[in-house]
């Protein structure tokens, strides 16, 4: 049995329902090997885990935590989160029991709705109308019988948030979105923070990889960012993760490298001063990298609030 690394970093995010997440989680869109999500665990001291139906990643996200699990860190220390594919809207209930039968889990710390747009009906082209009031009831039904501790939305604008806010008897824990230096999402961020709604930043690195508008969003090549990180002694991406978690915000970096995944968890230990966050926050680009409108779809999309 590997010995357990004891949480190097403890810095935790309390939620609205009063429960708390790990500022720094491991996103694993990509990943192949359930080694690396267990040994992120055992031997980096990862305790936040992202899945996603979508991704297809559940299965291989459950056995990285039942390895570790395995070899000694408590199933209650780890963090496991996903999110509900658009096809399940009609019965949250049964997709969280889809997830976790994945998984192979008893529950649930965090189960999010993906997008907030419907899916198609059996002729792939009209789209259902089930409005989100009714998933979201369904949403909280999960947290009542036990197959979530908390519930929460991903990709949520501000018009989405205030809707749901109306009728939520069980109000979001948090909203999953894009969230780096290049694209800040200020007005967003604030909104949920005046509304104790816990931002979580995908991407928080942006996506150098990625094409956007047939150019890549590459934070980690800016100017702004490699000179605050030459003060620090540290990465460039340390600083891009600094800078969203000294926001508030909990942060989901993909990495399939160990080492890489130990770099990002040590964002934990810097603090920018406030000069240097108004200077990263003033270098936003707003580019979006996963945007809606460069889907085939977009635009055919009823509004789904």
């Amino acid at each position: 049995m590997n010995s357990v690394v004891q949480r190097r970093f403890s810095r935790m995010v309390r939620m609205n329902n009063g429960l708390k997440i790990p500022s720094i989680g491991l996103g694993v869109f990509g990943a192949k090997d359930h080694n690396l999500i267990s040994d992120s665990i055992v031997k980096v001291g990862y305790r936040h885990i992202d899945a996603a139906q979508a991704l297809g990643n559940e299965q291989l996200i459950g056995e990285g935590v039942n390895q570790a699990v395995e070899d000694g860190v408590k199933r209650e220390d780890i963090h496991v989160s996903s999110k509900m594919y658009r096809a399940y809207y009609e019965d949250p209930v049964k997709a969280c029991q889809k997830t976790l039968k994945a998984l192979k889990l008893d529950y649930l710390d965090l189960f999010m709705v993906h997008w907030p747009m419907p899916d198609f009906e059996k002729d792939k082209k009209t789209f259902k109308r089930t409005p989100m009031y009714q998933v979201w009831q369904g949403m909280e039904e999960c947290v009542r019988l036990g197959l979530t501790k908390s519930i929460g939305v991903s990709n949520f604008g501000v018009q989405m948030m205030i809707d749901m806010l109306t009728y939520a008897d069980i109000p979001p824990a948090c909203n999953q979105v894009e969230v780096h230096p290049y694209y800040q999402q200020q007005d967003l961020v604030k909104f949920c923070d005046k509304y104790d709604i816990t931002v979580i930043a995908y991407s928080p690195l942006s996506c150098p990889a990625r094409p956007v508008g047939g150019k890549c969003s590459n934070a980690l090549k800016d100017p702004l960012l490699e000179e605050i990180a030459a003060t620090h002694g540290k990465t460039v991406a340390q600083i891009a993760l600094a800078w969203n978690l000294q926001l508030g915000n909990v942060v989901i970096p993909k990495t399939n490298n160990l080492n890489r995944a130990q770099e990002n968890l040590e964002a934990c230990s810097i603090t920018l001063s406030a000069q240097e966050m108004r200077k990263i926050s003033s270098i936003s680009t707003n580019q979006k990298i996963f945007d809606p409108k460069n889907w085939p779809i977009y635009g055919k999309i009823p509004l789904f609030a």
